[in-house]
C-alpha cells in the first residue's frame, strides 16, 4: 500500500502539532500564575493567604515537625496542598467526635496517642501512567516520521514488457 505525498505531509503535521501541544501543556503546568490572572493579582492573593495561615492556621500548620515528617513519609507528599488540608481537617474533627478526652485536653492524662503513619513503597502508577502515555507519544510520532520519510522517496520502476 502506497501513501501519497498529502497522505504523508498530513502524517508529518500531525506529528509535529501533537508533539507542539505536548510541550505547551508541560509548559502552562509549570506555570506560577494561574491563567486569568495577573503577577500582580496573584501576588495579592498569595499575601493574602500568607496573612490569613498566620492568623488563624490549618490543621497541617498545627502539626508538630515530628508529625509532620510522618504525614510526609506516609505520602502525604504526593497530594496537592488543598487535599492535604482537607486530609487533616476531616482526620482531626474524626478524633474529636471518637477519641475520649479528658479534663487536661488532647495531651493531657489518659490521652491516646495518634498511630505513627506507616511508609509506603508501593508502586507509583501515576508516574508510570504518565511515562506511558510519554512513550505512546514518542512510538506515535516516530512511526508517522518514519511513514513520512519511506513513502516519500519515489523510485520510479521500470516494466519489462
Amino acid at each position: 500500500m502506497k501513501a501519497s505525498k498529502t497522505t504523508s505531509r498530513i502524517a508529518i503535521v500531525l506529528g509535529t502539532f501533537a508533539a507542539l501541544v505536548a510541550f505547551a501543556s508541560s509548559a502552562q503546568a509549570s506555570s506560577t500564575t494561574p491563567a486569568g490572572m495577573t503577577q500582580a493579582e496573584y501576588a495579592a492573593v498569595m499575601a493574602r493567604s500568607e496573612a490569613l495561615n498566620e492568623q488563624y492556621g490549618n490543621a497541617v500548620t498545627r502539626l508538630s515537625p515530628e508529625q509532620f515528617e510522618a504525614l510526609s513519609k506516609a505520602g502525604g507528599d504526593r497530594l496537592e496542598p488543598q487535599e492535604l488540608v482537607a486530609l487533616m481537617t476531616r482526620s482531626q474533627g474524626l478524633n474529636d467526635l471518637y477519641e475520649p478526652r479528658d479534663a487536661f485536653g488532647p495531651q493531657g492524662a489518659g490521652a491516646i496517642d495518634p498511630p505513627t503513619p506507616t511508609v509506603s513503597s508501593g508502586f507509583g502508577w501515576s508516574d508510570a501512567g504518565i511515562g506511558a502515555a510519554a512513550m505512546l507519544g514518542l512510538v506515535l510520532l516516530a512511526g508517522g516520521l518514519i511513514a513520512a520519510a519511506r513513502h516519500s522517496r519515489h523510485v520510479p520502476r521500470t516494466r519489462a514488457s
